[in-house]
């Protein structure tokens, strides 16, 4: 009569351990946690003084507000 209790209790919990084990693997192996993804860079307009991100490497963007090129704000 114990040993069925052990069981009733034990068996689901080692199949949602495993269940949650391989998705875990899954999530890893499809490279959620990409840690080396290039910053963004903080570019603030001369002319309008509107604060904006971008991705690229670039020495200049464009303000998204009024097309001028700006530098990027050094930390």
């Amino acid at each position: 009569m114990i040993s069925s209790f052990q069981s009733l209790f034990l068996i689901p919990l080692a199949i949602q351990f495993t269940l949650l084990a391989g998705i875990g693997v899954l999530y890893r192996k499809r490279g959620y946690h990409n840690l080396s993804a290039p910053k963004a860079r903080i570019f603030r307009c001369s002319q309008c003084r509107h604060i904006y991100i971008d991705n690229r490497r670039v020495p200049l963007s464009k303000c998204t507000k009024c097309n001028t090129l700006n530098e990027m704000i050094r930390r």
